[in-house]
C-alpha cells in the first residue's frame, strides 16, 4: 500500500494502523514510540564517481525516490528539488533498483534494508553494476500511528515489553542478517 494511501485509509478510520503516515497528526491520531529506524540512502553506480555527501551535492543529478519521501527526508531535501536535474518519486521501490542499474536515472533514495532486500531479487534475474551507498541522511525513527489512543497505549506497552525482554533485538537482529546474507563487500 502506498503511504499516501495508508495516510488517508488511517485518517478516515479504514485501517486501526500505519507506520508509513506522513507525519502530519491531526485530531484523532495518535503516534507510537519507535518502531524501527530507518536509514534512508543515495545510492549511485560506482561508474558514475559522484560524490555525494550532503543533500546539496544532489544538485544536478537525477534522483528516483520513494514515494512522498519529502514528508520523510530533512526539509532541506523538500526545499531543494528544484535544484535537481530530475526529480521522480514511485510506488514500486524495486523498480528503483531496474531504473539504477538500467543508467535511467543517476542516483535512487530508499532505506538501505530495502535497497539490499530488491537488489537481492534483482540479482536472480539481472546482472548488477557496481555501486555506491551514500549515507547522507540521518537514521530516521518511525513510529506508528493509530486512530484508537487505547489501541496505541496498548501497542506501546507490549513494544516496551518486547523491548525490556531483548525480544526486539533479537528480531531486528535477524532482519538485518535477512539482508546481508550476501557478500556485498565487492561494491
Amino acid at each position: 500500500m502506498s503511504n499516501q494511501r495508508a495516510d488517508a485509509l488511517l485518517n478516515q478510520g479504514h485501517v486501526d494502523i500505519a507506520l508509513n503516515y506522513s507525519g502530519i497528526l491531526i485530531a484523532g491520531i495518535y503516534r507510537s514510540q519507535s518502531v524501527v529506524s530507518y536509514e534512508n540512502v543515495v545510492v549511485s553506480l560506482k561508474k558514475s564517481n559522484f560524490t555525494i555527501n550532503s543533500i546539496y551535492d544532489l544538485a544536478t543529478k537525477s534522483v528516483l525516490a520513494f514515494q512522498n519521501a519529502p514528508a520523510y527526508l530533512p526539509k532541506e531535501f523538500g526545499h531543494n528539488l528544484e535544484n535537481l536535474r530530475g526529480y521522480k518519486e514511485v510506488f514500486n521501490q524495486q523498480a528503483q533498483i531496474h531504473h539504477l542499474m538500467a543508467g535511467w536515472v543517476d542516483t535512487i533514495i530508499l532505506d538501505r534494508r530495502i535497497f539490499l532486500h530488491y537488489l537481492k531479487e534483482y540479482q536472480k534475474t539481472n546482472a548488477t553494476k557496481d555501486f555506491v551507498i551514500h549515507a547522507i541522511f540521518p537514521p530516521a525513527a518511525r513510529p506508528a500511528y493509530f486512530n484508537n489512543d487505547l489501541l496505541r497505549q496498548q501497542f506501546d506497552k507490549g513494544l516496551a515489553n518486547i523491548i525490556q525482554s531483548g525480544e526486539y533485538r533479537t528480531i531486528m537482529l535477524n532482519l538485518d542478517k535477512q539482508y546481508t546474507q550476501r557478500d556485498f563487500t565487492r561494491f
